[in-house]
């Protein structure tokens, strides 16, 4: 049931990633017919571009964290015997989710520092851009604590079935 629930996230996910991809393109698209062609340039088409990325990122993250698509040298830990590979398994997965905490933490309370500040072409509060990171690591960290569970319970991860 929690496995479905986080698949129907993954692909809200995914619709939203895919969003904020087309509003950096077409905001760039925009930007570079002004600026070359007209000979003007605004600075909020700019800023829209640098914050859909910043967002996509974030998120495209998190989907990545549950396909199992990060950088991974498994080369020693293939060659370890089960018990030691799920253990350094585990162990990774509990520095990952520290690292996730704290990296939702900080940009949680960057978020309460910058809320006041707005960017200079959209006049959007800054807190807004900057909530990526906390949304992000919460997204990250839940999608470790599955992939977590499913190694306690020794099922495949979801990167070997796609």
């Amino acid at each position: 049931m929690l496995t479905r629930i986080l698949d129907i996230l993954e692909k809200v996910l995914r619709v939203v990633v895919s969003c904020f991809f087309a509003v950096m393109v077409f905001s760039i698209a925009y930007q570079i017919v002004l600026r070359y062609v007209f000979a003007k340039a605004n600075a909020w088409s700019e800023e829209l571009a640098r914050y859909s990325f910043v967002w996509l990122v974030m998120l495209a993250a998190s989907i990545g964290t549950r396909r199992a698509r990060h950088m991974n040298i498994d080369f020693l830990l293939n060659k370890l015997p089960r018990f030691l590979k799920l253990s350094a398994e585990l162990a990774t997965h509990g520095l990952a989710l520290m690292f996730f905490g704290v990296l939702g933490w900080k940009g949680a309370e960057l978020c309460r520092m910058t809320m006041r500040q707005n960017s200079t072409g959209l006049e959007l509060p800054m807190g807004y851009v900057y909530l990526a990171i906390p949304i992000g690591a919460a997204f990250m960290i839940l999608f470790t604590l599955e992939d977590t569970w499913n190694i306690l319970r020794a099922r495949p991860r979801l990167a070997k079935e796609a």
